[in-house]
C-alpha cells in the first residue's frame, strides 16, 4: 500500500512547490506594481507642493501629500503610528493588536510598538510629527513562502533518498530470495543421492544392488563395493544428511510466505543442543551449550524450520565469537510480555564493539574477516518479517545477548 501511494505523494508535493512558487511570484509582482503606482502619485503631489509659490497653497498641498501617503499606507495594510513631539500617539492605522490611543494603558502599548517599528525602519519627520511605519502584512506572509518551498524541497529530497535506498534494499532482497531458491534447487540432486547411499548402508546392501533401482545414476560397480559402516557412524551421517535436507528446505522457505503453526521453542532449543553437543569437540570448542527453556513455556506461532534456523544462527554466531575459547552459550526463556513470549540467546564471549552495534543486522556486515554478513540479517528477517516478532542486541557487560519476542500461539489467529 505504501509503495503505491508514495509516487502520488511525491507528485502532489512537487505540484505544491510549483503552485506556491507561481503564487509567490504573482503576489510579489502585484506588490511591486502597487508600490510603483503609489510612489508615482506621491512624487507628483510632492512636485506640485514644492512648485507652489503661495505658502498657503504649499501647506495645503503638503497636507494633501501627507493625507494621500497615509491613505495609501492604510490601503496597503502598512502599520502606521503618528506621534507628536512628546512621543504621544496622535493617529494609528493597521495595528496588529487592539489598543485605544486615548487610554493610558493602550497608549503605553502603542509606544512600545513604536520602539519595535523604529528598530526596523527609521521614522519619517513631517513638521512636528513623526510617522512610524512597518512592513505590509502581506509581505510578512510572503516571507514564509520561500521557507515553505525549501521545506517541501528538502522533504522531496529526503523522500527521494529513501526511495532509492528502499529500491536498493528491495532489489537486494529479491536477489537474495532468488539465490536462496536456486541454492535449494541445486542442493536437491546430490542430497537425493546421499539419502540413497545412506539407506544402503543401513541395510548393509551392496552399492551395485541399488544401481538398477534408478536412485543413483552414478552408483559404483561391485568392484568398488562399500563395506557396512559402524551403526553409530551411520546415525551421525544420517543426522548430517537430515540437516542438509533441512537446510535445503530452509532456503526454499526464505523466498516464500511459509505456513505458520504452533511451535514449541523448548523442543527446538533441546534439539539444537543435542545436535551441537555432538559436534562441539570436533570443532575444537570447549563450550557448554545450556538450555533454560522450561517445558511449560508457551507455544509460539511460527514456522518451526525457520525458527530453528534463527536460533541456530545465533548459536553459531556465539561459537564464532568464542573462537575456540572456553565459554558458555545459553538459550533461556524470559517470560511473557504483551502477549508475546520472550527468549534470549547470550554468550560469555568478547561481545560486540560499540561502533558495530547499529550495523550488526545489516546484510553484508560482519566482524569476521571471512564472514559473509548473512546469518544475523537472516535471523532478523525470519523473526521480524516472517513472524511479526522483534529481535534486538541488548546492552550487556560481557558477551553478546540477543533478545527475541514472538507471538504466543494460544492468543493468535492461525
Amino acid at each position: 500500500m505504501t509503495r503505491r501511494v508514495f509516487p502520488y505523494a511525491i507528485a502532489v508535493a512537487f505540484a505544491a512547490v510549483i503552485v506556491s512558487f507561481l503564487v509567490y511570484t504573482q503576489q510579489m509582482a502585484n506588490a511591486l506594481r502597487m508600490d510603483a503606482a503609489v510612489f508615482s502619485r506621491i512624487y507628483a503631489l510632492t512636485f506640485q507642493a514644492t512648485g507652489a509659490q503661495d505658502p498657503e497653497e504649499q501647506q495645503r498641498l503638503t497636507d494633501r501629500v501627507l493625507f494621500e501617503v497615509l491613505g495609501e499606507m492604510n490601503r496597503l495594510e502598512i502599520p502606521v503610528v503618528v506621534t507628536d513631539a512628546d512621543g504621544n500617539p496622535t493617529s494609528v492605522a493597521n495595528l496588529p493588536f487592539d489598543a485605544d490611543r486615548r487610554d493610558p494603558e493602550g497608549a503605553e502599548r502603542i509606544r512600545a510598538y513604536v520602539a519595535e517599528l523604529d528598530d526596523r525602519m527609521p521614522p519619517v519627520t513631517a513638521h512636528d510629527l513623526q510617522i512610524h511605519f512597518g512592513e505590509p502584512i502581506f509581505l510578512g506572509r510572503l516571507k514564509w513562502i520561500p521557507w515553505l518551498q525549501s521545506s517541501i524541497l528538502l522533504m522531496l529530497m529526503a523522500a527521494g533518498a529513501w526511495a532509492v535506498l528502499a529500491s536498493v534494499r528491495g532489489e537486494r532482497e529479491r536477489i537474495w530470495s532468488a539465490m536462496a531458491r536456486e541454492s535449494a534447487h541445486q542442493m536437491g540432486t546430490p542430497l537425493s543421492s546421499l539419502v540413497g547411499w545412506l539407506e544402503q548402508l543401513e541395510v548393509g546392501m551392496e552399492p551395485e544392488a541399488a544401481a538398477g533401482d534408478g536412485r543413483s545414476p552414478t552408483a559404483p560397480t561391485a568392484a568398488t563395493a562399500v563395506p557396512t559402516a559402524p551403526p553409530e557412524l551411520i546415525l551421525e551421517m544420517k543426522a548430517d544428511t537430515d540437516r542438509l535436507l533441512k537446510v535445503s528446505r530452509r532456503f526454499e522457505l526464505i523466498g516464500q510466505h511459509p505456513r505458520l503453526d504452533e511451535v514449541d521453542i523448548a523442543d527446538v532449543a533441546r534439539r539444537l543442543q543435542r545436535y551441537f553437543q555432538a559436534r562441539l569437540p570436533s570443532l575444537g570448542s570447549r563450550v557448554s551449550l545450556i538450555v533454560e527453556v522450561p517445558p511449560e513455556a508457551p507455544l509460539v506461532i511460527g514456522n518451526e524450520t525457520l525458527l530453528e534456523w534463527a536460533f541456530e544462527n545465533l548459536i553459531k554466531n556465539a561459537l564464532d565469537a568464542l573462537a575456540g575459547r572456553e565459554g558458555t552459550v545459553v538459550i533461556e526463556y524470559d517470560g511473557e510480555h504483551s502477549e508475546r513470549a520472550a527468549f534470549r540467546v547470550f554468550d560469555t564471549g568478547p561481545g560486540v564493539p560499540a561502533g558495530h552495534r547499529k550495523q550488526i543486522f545489516d546484510i553484508g556486515f560482519s566482524t569476521k574477516e571471512s564472514g559473509w554478513g548473512v546469518g544475523l540479517s537472516l535471523t532478523r528477517r525470519i523473526i521480524q518479517e516472517m513472524h511479526d516478532g522483534t529481535i534486538l542486541l541488548e546492552h550487556s557487560d560481557s558477551g553478546a545477548s540477543f533478545r527475541m519476542e514472538l507471538p504466543i500461539a494460544e492468543r493468535s489467529a492461525l
